[in-house]
């Protein structure tokens, strides 16, 4: 197993032995921006974070005494499948399933933390003692 310092070390011989070829020039082709703020991100300088979204739709199992035996789940399932063939998958995939990657400054990353739902924060409003 690599120590830290030896790992570091090597990515920084080998991104030193990469001068002049190919893989410099994509290398320094590739930029980053925060998604939040827009704020170009150096990677040779700057922390970048990335924020990965992953949305699922859950349900809930019945109850066994809400269960409704009179329910045809066989009809059920041919009418989900009949709107995946009509063309309405994409629609449907979206509302079970999201997945995101976000690419995040410092500062922002640190907005974050404070908010990650992005609730309204109610504005305090401060008396004084008389």
């Amino acid at each position: 197993m690599l120590s830290l310092a030896t790992a570091i070390s090597r990515v920084g011989t080998e991104r030193r032995s990469l001068n002049g070829t190919p893989w410099q020039r994509v290398l320094a082709m590739i930029h980053y921006s925060c998604d939040r703020c827009k704020r170009l991100i150096d990677p040779e300088v700057d922390l970048r974070y990335v924020l990965r979204l992953e949305v699922q739709a859950i349900m809930e199992p019945l109850d066994s005494d809400d269960l409704d035996d009179e329910r045809d789940h066989l009809l059920e399932i041919q009418e989900m499948l009949e709107q995946l063939e009509e063309g309405e998958s994409d629609q449907l995939a979206d509302d079970f399933y999201q997945k995101h990657r976000y690419d995040i400054c410092a500062d922002c990353y640190h907005e974050y933390l404070k908010n990650p739902l992005g609730r309204e924060v109610p504005m305090r409003v401060g008396f004084s003692e008389n």
